[in-house]
């Protein structure tokens, strides 16, 4: 890295501090001058366990940080790690996490290395009595980690960043809480729609907004979802209170229902995904209010299977949904081993559990089921 680009990259965060530039702009200088796969920048409240705000430039979708928020955060081993920092103290995660490690944990082998990712170093930018602000960089699958020249250069950026944030101050603690969620909602490839249990619809990304343009089998009216037939649209009233309804922590609590809608046209049919957005689990991503997030799938958009999209329709992880979209590309286990940079036990054992989610007992099984998404997820018939 020369002196023009580090001179470049501080420069990019006092501009973002000021608000000429976007963070992610800012960051994505940063990455560039460390040939990182990504780097993130957020805040936590650790005395409600809310993200406060976050910003990154990254190769990983935004598919793969829905899965941290709503899920895999719970088990990241390294977060403890991060919180515990003294501000301006690395940590870097092979010094904690060896590969025996990482080859038995299901963090590591469900979620962060089907993404894409491996290693991290990281540095604790400011702490207070509830606020920490950290920075992560990160390096991908196949890729060495950080070594010291570079992590000289990286705490020589951090310094100054920690300065740029000092200059933006409190602003941004006072973002508007639930922006994190919303942002990565609008980079999904998926149809998505946040609503409350009055179908209010509170956000759509910019394929569901396209999509309930339409009309058809769901569409907006007065602000509110609404499906085409009138049976469909009980049901997604019903499934709606049924989601949200229930207090946070019962043990009857349902976390996710799937539905049908039929359009207008004959026999055109759209699956309804829908999950409940419970704060106290999500890291309050989305705000402080438990809301439904809705994935649309429509008939015959099988032709580009979407790893996050079957995952949802079968609860597999995005290691398994991964496979099971090579499986129905027909890859044979050898390829996807190669390709996926894992054995070809692993492969196999993850068939068996896909096969057993699934309820298929072959690779032609599992291709037919994908091929016939939405409806064959759900156990409907058209």
């Amino acid at each position: 890295m020369n002196n023009n680009e580090f001179d470049e990259a501080v420069a990019g965060f006092y501009k973002a501090a000021t608000g000429s530039l976007r963070w992610v702009e800012a960051l994505a200088l940063f990455r560039e001058a460390v040939s990182a796969f990504a780097v993130y920048l957020h805040a936590v409240d650790r005395t409600r366990d809310c993200v406060v705000f976050g910003y990154n430039a990254s190769d990983m979708p935004a598919e793969a940080e829905l899965d941290y928020i709503r899920t895999f955060h719970r088990i990241d081993p390294r977060a403890r790690l991060l919180l515990q920092l003294e501000p301006g103290e690395w940590v870097h995660c092979w010094e904690h996490f060896d590969d025996d490690f990482v080859s038995k944990d299901r963090f590591y082998q469900d979620f962060l290395i089907p993404y894409g990712g491996r290693y991290v170093s990281a540095i604790q930018l400011v702490r207070d009595d509830s606020l920490s602000v950290i920075l992560g960089v990160h390096r991908g699958l196949g890729s060495p980690r950080l070594d010291a020249g570079e992590i000289a250069t990286c705490a020589r950026l951090a310094r100054h960043l920690a300065d740029a944030l000092d200059v933006q101050g409190k602003h941004l603690q006072l973002a508007q809480q639930g922006c994190v969620g919303i942002e990565l909602l609008a980079r999904l490839r998926a149809p998505v729609v946040l609503i409350d249990v009055q179908r209010r619809v509170r956000h759509a990304n910019p394929a569901a907004r396209a999509l309930l343009a339409r009309d058809d089998a769901i569409g907006k009216s007065g602000g509110r979802l609404r499906c085409h037939r009138p049976a469909d649209d009980s049901g997604l009233s019903l499934a709606l209170h049924r989601l949200l309804s229930t207090p946070d922590g019962d043990a009857d609590a349902v976390d996710r229902i799937f539905l049908k809608a039929r359009s207008a046209s004959p026999g055109a049919v759209v699956g309804l995904y829908l999950y409940a957005l419970r704060p106290k689990n999500i890291l309050h991503a989305f705000g402080s209010e438990t809301l439904a997030m809705l994935l649309i799938h429509e008939s015959g958009s099988h032709l580009q299977l979407d790893p996050f999209l079957v995952a949802a329709a079968f609860d597999l992880t995005p290691a398994e949904a991964r496979v099971a979209v090579a499986t129905a590309r027909g890859e044979s286990p050898e390829q996807i081993a190669r390709s996926h940079r894992i054995s070809v036990f692993t492969v196999r054992a993850q068939l068996q559990v896909i096969f057993q989610k699934t309820r298929t007992a072959r690779q032609q099984e599992l291709i037919s089921l994908l091929a016939a998404l939405p409806m064959a997820a759900l156990g409907l018939q058209a």
